[in-house]
C-alpha cells in the first residue's frame, strides 16, 4: 500500500502544480488579465458580448478537454510506473529467495567439508592408506595457503598440498593407492603426478605425487 499512496501524492501534486500553472498563464499572478477582460467585455455591445461567451465557452471547453487530456495522461504515466514497479520488485523477491536457496546449498556444502576435513592429520592419514596399500613413500610433506581471494570458500577453508615420493613401485599399486586416496571422502585430488622409469625393470617405476585438497582447521 505504501507504493500506491506513493503514486497518488505524485498524481495529485503534479496536478496540483499543473493547475496553478494554468492559472496563472490565463489569469496572471494577481489576477489582473481576468479584470482587465472583465473590464473589456462590459465595454461590449450586446451583440459583442454574445460572440465573447460564445467564443469563452468553446475556450473552456477546450481547456476542459486538455485538461481531462492531461489528468489521463497523467495517471496513464503513473499506471506503467507503479505495473514496473511491481514487476521489478516480484523480480528481487524472485531473486531472494533464488539467493536464499543457494545461500543454503552453500552452507550446507561448506558445513560438509569442514566435517569431513576438520581435524585431519594427512601425515598419519597417508601413511596408513600406504601401509594397507604395501606403498612405500618417502618426503611425505604438507602445506597449508588461503584459498584466492575471489574464491567462496576462502573465508571459512583453506587450501594444503601434499607431496610425496614412491619409488620402486608398479603401476597397479600406485594407481590402487591414488584411488584410495580419492574414495577416502576427505576431498583429496591428485593435482600431479610424475613416473620414471627404473633402470633395469620395465614392471617398476619411481612415481612423485602432489595432492590437493581442503582444511577447515585456520
Amino acid at each position: 500500500m505504501s507504493v500506491v499512496a506513493t503514486f497518488a501524492d505524485r498524481l495529485k501534486g503534479q496536478i496540483q502544480v499543473n493547475l496553478k500553472v494554468a492559472q496563472r498563464r490565463l489569469f496572471g499572478a494577481n489576477n489582473e488579465k481576468l479584470d482587465f477582460l472583465m473590464d473589456s467585455f462590459y465595454k461590449l455591445s450586446p451583440n459583442q458580448r454574445t460572440a465573447a461567451l460564445a467564443g469563452s465557452i468553446g475556450v473552456v471547453f477546450l481547456l476542459v478537454v486538455m485538461v481531462f487530456g492531461l489528468y489521463f495522461s497523467l495517471v496513464s504515466h503513473l499506471k506503467n510506473e507503479l505495473s514496473s514497479s511491481f514487476a521489478a520488485l516480484h523480480e528481487l523477491q524472485a531473486k531472494k529467495a533464488m539467493y536464499e536457496q543457494e545461500n543454503r546449498n552453500f552452507e550446507k556444502l561448506v558445513d560438509m567439508v569442514e566435517r569431513k576435513t576438520k581435524q585431519v592429520s594427512l601425515k598419519p592419514f597417508f601413511e596408513k592408506i600406504a601401509n594397507e596399500q604395501g606403498v612405500a613413500i618417502e618426503g611425505l610433506s604438507d602445506s597449508k595457503s588461503p584459498l584466492p581471494a575471489d574464491n567462496p570458500l576462502a573465508e571459512r577453508l583453506q587450501e594444503v598440498r601434499v607431496e610425496m615420493r614412491m619409488p620402486n613401485i608398479s603401476i597397479p599399486r600406485l594407481l590402487s593407492f591414488l584411488v584410495e586416496v580419492e574414495k577416502s571422502n576427505k576431498y583429496l585430488r591428485v593435482q600431479d603426478l610424475q613416473i620414471r622409469a627404473r633402470y633395469g625393470t620395465k614392471l617398476y617405476f619411481d612415481s612423485q605425487a602432489k595432492v590437493r585438497g581442503y582444511d577447515s582447521d585456520r
